[in-house]
């Protein structure tokens, strides 16, 4: 549990925080229109249920390109890394 902030991995985190923060906001939403949808007209409704579809469609569809994002990123470091270390043996 030590090791589950640091400082290599602190913007993965803060990215993970992010996304429970809206999925949290998502969630809240989805309550009380749940629980008021006695009370709202059905264009309000309807309204209410277009609005968490569209963004709960964005979460998904932006969670899943900035986890493509990191992992290219970090591909392309590994790349760079085994480069490095092979070009280093070719010159020994």
């Amino acid at each position: 549990m030590k090791d589950f902030i640091t400082k290599e991995n602190m913007w993965y985190r803060l990215q993970q925080l992010i996304i429970l923060v809206l999925h949290l906001i998502l969630l809240k939403w989805m309550y009380y229109t749940l629980t008021n949808s006695g009370r709202l007209t059905m264009t309000e409704v309807f309204y209410h249920f277009i609005g968490m579809s569209i963004m709960g469609a964005c979460l998904i569809r932006g969670t899943a390109w900035w986890a493509r994002h990191h992992y290219i990123k970090e591909i392309k470091k590994d790349l760079a890394e085994n480069k490095t270390e092979t070009d280093a043996g070719k010159s020994e």
